[in-house]
C-alpha cells in the first residue's frame, strides 16, 4: 500500500510540470497590440470640442481592421466615435478623437480597440483616457451663444418682416474648432438651427431668431480660443425683401403696396374703357383689356393649387428645416414664389412657409 501511494505522488509530480508548461505557453501568448495617447490639451473650457490624438502599434500584419469602444463615460462625449485609424508606416496607426467635456465632474470614457480578422475580434486592448489638467468654466454672458471657437464668421444675414411686431433674422455661420451645434440665444421668442453641416475642418449653420420689430441690432459673443476672450457680434437689423424668410402670419396680399397696385389697374382699366365709350377707338378697349387682365392676374388665379394632406410646412427653403405646420387634409392654397426644389406658398389661414415642390397638386 505505501509503495502504491509512492507511485501515485511521482506520478502526479510528474504531470503538474507539463500541466503548467502548456498553461505558461498559452498565459505567455504576446501581445500583438499596444495603445499610447500621443496629443492632447492641458487645458479645455467646458464646452469646448478638443481633440485627443492616440497611437496603436499592431504587430500583426493579418488584420482586416481596427474596431473602436467607448465606454463608462461620465458628462464627457465622443463626437466620432468610429472615426478609421489611418496607418502611417510599419504597423503604426493613428487616430484623432474628438470630444466635449459638459461638466468639471465629468469622467472619461475608456477606450478599447480590437484586431478585426475575418470579421472577429481575435484580440483587444484597453486605454484609459483622462481629463485635461485644467477644465475652465467660463463666466456668464448673458449674450453669449454657447460657441467656442478658433474662428467664426458670419457668411451672410438677412432679415425680413415676420408679423406686424416681428422681424426674422437668418445667418449663416461658419466656425472651425467649434462646437457649432451648441449654438442658442436667451431671451428671443423662437429661434433654432436649421442646417447643419461639418466637413472635418469646418462647422456651418443656418440660424434663424424672431425678435421685436423696434430692435436695432442682433448681438451675440462667442468665446474665441486664439485670443482667450469672449469676441462680440452686431449686426445692425436693415429689413429686406422677401426671399428666404417666410412672413408667418403676414399675408402679402394685404400690404398697402399690393392694394393700391390692385387699385391702380382697375382704375385705369375704367378710365380706358369710358374713353372708349366716347372716343370710339379700338385701341382703347386693347389697353383697357390690358390693365383689367393685369389685375385680374394680381389676384394670382392662376397660382392656386392645393396642398396634398400630411405635407410638411417648413420655416426656410432647406434640408432639415424647421416643421412648423403639417397639413391633416388636402388645402387650397396658392403659390408665391420657388427656390430650388422648394414652393413658398400661402394657406387659407393666412400663413406662409415652404415646401416640397413635389407636395403641390396643380388644379
Amino acid at each position: 500500500m505505501k509503495k502504491f501511494f509512492t507511485l501515485l505522488v511521482l506520478s502526479l509530480a510528474l504531470l503538474v510540470p507539463s500541466f503548467a508548461a502548456e498553461e505558461s505557453a498559452f498565459s505567455g501568448r504576446s501581445k500583438s497590440i499596444f495603445l499610447s495617447v500621443e496629443e492632447m490639451p492641458q487645458k479645455v473650457y467646458i464646452g469646448q470640442v478638443f481633440p485627443i490624438k492616440v497611437k496603436a502599434i499592431v504587430a500583426n500584419d493579418k488584420i482586416d481592421g481596427l474596431l473602436n469602444t467607448f465606454s463608462s463615460a461620465s458628462a464627457a462625449e465622443v463626437l466620432n466615435p468610429q472615426n478609421p485609424w489611418e496607418r502611417s508606416r510599419d504597423n503604426t496607426y493613428f487616430n484623432t478623437f474628438y470630444f466635449k467635456i459638459n461638466s468639471k465632474t465629468a469622467v472619461m470614457p475608456r477606450l478599447s480597440v480590437s484586431l478585426i480578422q475575418q470579421q472577429e475580434a481575435v484580440e483587444s486592448e484597453v486605454i484609459i483616457l483622462n481629463l485635461p489638467s485644467q477644465l475652465v468654466q467660463l463666466k456668464q454672458d448673458p449674450l453669449f451663444s454657447n460657441v467656442i471657437a478658433q474662428t467664426l464668421n458670419i457668411n451672410k444675414y438677412k432679415t425680413t418682416t415676420f408679423d406686424a411686431k416681428n422681424v426674422i433674422v437668418v445667418l449663416e455661420i461658419e466656425t472651425t474648432g467649434a462646437n457649432l451645434k451648441d449654438f442658442a440665444l436667451s431671451g428671443i421668442a423662437k429661434s433654432g438651427i436649421d442646417s447643419f453641416s461639418d466637413n472635418g475642418t469646418s462647422q456651418k449653420i443656418y440660424y434663424y431668431g424672431i425678435v421685436p420689430n423696434y430692435q436695432k441690432s442682433f448681438d451675440f459673443t462667442y468665446f474665441d480660443l486664439t485670443s482667450n476672450k469672449f469676441n462680440k457680434i452686431t449686426l445692425p437689423m436693415v429689413i429686406e425683401s422677401d426671399e428666404v424668410s417666410t412672413q408667418l402670419g403676414l399675408n402679402p396680399k394685404e400690404s398697402i403696396f399690393e392694394f393700391y397696385k390692385s387699385v391702380a389697374y382697375a382704375v385705369a382699366a375704367f378710365l380706358f374703357f369710358v374713353i372708349l365709350l366716347k372716343r370710339r377707338r379700338w385701341y382703347y378697349l386693347a389697353i383697357s383689356l390690358f390693365f383689367l387682365a393685369l389685375f385680374f392676374l394680381d389676384r394670382n388665379p392662376l397660382n392656386n393649387a392645393k396642398l396634398k394632406a400630411n405635407s410638411s410646412i417648413m420655416i426656410l427653403p432647406m434640408e432639415r428645416s424647421t416643421v412648423f405646420f403639417t397639413s391633416d387634409k388636402t388645402l387650397d392654397i396658392e403659390k408665391l414664389g420657388d427656390r430650388d426644389k422648394y414652393i413658398k406658398i400661402l394657406l387659407p389661414d393666412g400663413k406662409i412657409g415652404w415646401t416640397d415642390r413635389e407636395n403641390i397638386i396643380k388644379n
